[in-house]
C-alpha cells in the first residue's frame, strides 16, 4: 500500500465515526424533541448539545470527503475565508454548548432557591447568547481577509 491508500482508508474511517456520531446526536434528540416528559430545562440543554454535535460531525463528515476525494470543487479562492468561518463556528458550538450546560448546572446549585435558572426562558436565553456568541467570533477572519486586500491593492 502506497501512501495515498493509507490516507484514504484513514478518511474513510474517519467519516464512518463522524456518521455513527451524527446518527447517534439524532437519535438521542428525537426523543427529546418528541416526548413531552422531556421538556424540561436541562433536557432542552441537551437537545443543544445535541444539535450542536450533529451540525458539527456532519460538517467534519462532508468537509472531509470534499478535502479528500474533490479538492478542487472545495478549495476556490472564493471558498476559502467561509469554510474557515464554519470550521470555527462548528467547533465552537460544541464547546459552548458544553459550558452552557455547566454553566446552567453551577448556577442552580449555586443559587437553589432562585426559580429563573430552572426555567425554560432562562435556557432559551442562554442557548440563544451560545448561538449568537459563537457565530460573532469567527467574524475577524472576514477583517484581516480585507486587510490583507487593502494591503496589496496599496503595493
Amino acid at each position: 500500500m502506497d501512501e495515498k491508500q493509507v490516507i484514504v482508508i484513514l478518511v474513510i474511517i474517519t467519516i464512518i465515526m463522524l456518521g455513527f456520531i451524527s446518527i447517534g446526536a439524532a437519535l438521542y434528540a428525537l426523543p427529546l424533541c418528541f416526548v413531552r416528559y422531556f421538556h424540561t430545562p436541562l433536557h432542552l440543554l441537551t437537545l443543544n448539545v445535541c444539535i450542536a454535535a450533529f451540525i458539527c460531525s456532519t460538517f467534519w463528515a462532508i468537509y472531509f470527503i470534499m478535502s479528500t476525494f474533490y479538492p478542487d470543487t472545495l478549495w476556490t479562492e472564493q471558498s476559502c475565508l467561509p469554510i474557515l468561518y464554519v470550521q470555527t463556528t462548528v467547533n465552537c458550538q460544541v464547546l459552548y454548548a458544553l459550558c452552557v450546560v455547566s454553566l446552567n448546572r453551577l448556577f442552580s446549585i449555586m443559587f437553589p432557591n432562585k426559580v429563573i435558572f430552572r426555567r425554560k426562558r432562562w435556557v432559551a436565553i442562554c442557548v440563544s447568547i451560545q448561538w449568537i456568541f459563537a457565530a460573532l467570533i469567527p467574524l475577524p477572519t472576514f477583517a484581516s481577509s480585507l486587510m490583507v486586500n487593502e494591503l496589496n491593492l496599496h503595493m
